[in-house]
């Protein structure tokens, strides 16, 4: 349980680190309506985010992952238990190294209003068309007079966004579901995926209790905490992506068929 616990524990630390996901909560809780509400629907939308990523995870982990081997039931390695874990890994490490190679190059990282305006882009393919679709939609969430119960919806879908599409966020919760299902034991596991979720969910949750506990906080700490993240949320991450994907593709490689 240990070397688990460690992983998710590592996990759980990589997507605490990340910027976009503290950084665009502060913003919802800078909200000038209904700061507060918005904040907490954001958190809420995050969290159906790292459920459903973790769901995946345990979903693709095969059925006899929380079983512990035994002499009338050996273990029985697949080779589709070697190529999902062997995914998981190379997302991991290619996240993981491309953190570490903007690190080393000291590379800019947009500012959230930067991302939710893109510029217009020539190019007519899908990828393309899902930027003008978010930046119609989310675009102008910043400013405009818009009803309460629009501002929490787009909030919560901001909060789904960064933590259920966002590319890093959800392969590294895939790859917590599926390294919680090698757990053999079932409190164990729970106290397991607890954990990461605790973690996890701070910078998504910060915010909402940062406003609640004190309004208007969160505009004046978006700065300095913004700052901070850019400039060590990159080298921490990175190492500790390529350290979890490192560690998964050994089991993989260990445990091929």
């Amino acid at each position: 349980m240990t070397a688990h616990l460690t992983v998710l524990v590592s996990l759980g630390v990589a997507v605490l680190l990340s910027p976009e996901t503290l950084v665009l909560g502060l913003i919802m809780a800078c909200d000038r309506k209904a700061p507060r509400l918005v904040a907490w629907m954001y958190a809420v939308g995050a969290v159906v985010g790292l459920a459903m990523g973790v769901a995946i995870g345990m979903f693709v982990a095969p059925a006899s992952a929380k079983a512990p081997p035994t002499d009338a039931a050996p273990a029985v390695h697949t080779w589709t238990e070697f190529t999902v874990r062997a995914v998981i890994a190379a997302a991991l490490l290619v996240i993981g190294a491309q953190r570490a190679m903007h690190a080393l190059k000291d590379a800019p990282i947009k500012s959230v209003e930067a991302q939710a305006r893109p510029e217009p882009e020539a190019g007519h393919g899908a990828l393309s068309r899902l930027k003008a679709w978010f930046a119609s939609k989310f675009g102008g969430h910043i400013g405009r007079e818009l009803p309460t119960s629009r501002r929490c919806l787009r909030s919560g879908l901001l909060g789904f966004a960064v933590m259920g599409i966002h590319p890093k966020c959800i392969a590294i919760s895939i790859a917590a579901g599926h390294q919680a299902m090698h757990v053999t034991d079932d409190d164990q596991r729970a106290i397991g995926l607890a954990v990461y979720g605790a973690i996890s969910m701070v910078p998504a949750i910060a915010p909402a209790l940062i406003e609640t506990a004190r309004s208007g906080a969160c505009a004046s700490i978006k700065e300095s905490v913004e700052s901070f993240m850019k400039t060590n949320g990159r080298w921490v991450s990175a190492v500790i992506l390529l350290g979890a994907g490192a560690y998964v593709a050994f089991n993989a490689w260990n445990n091929m068929p």
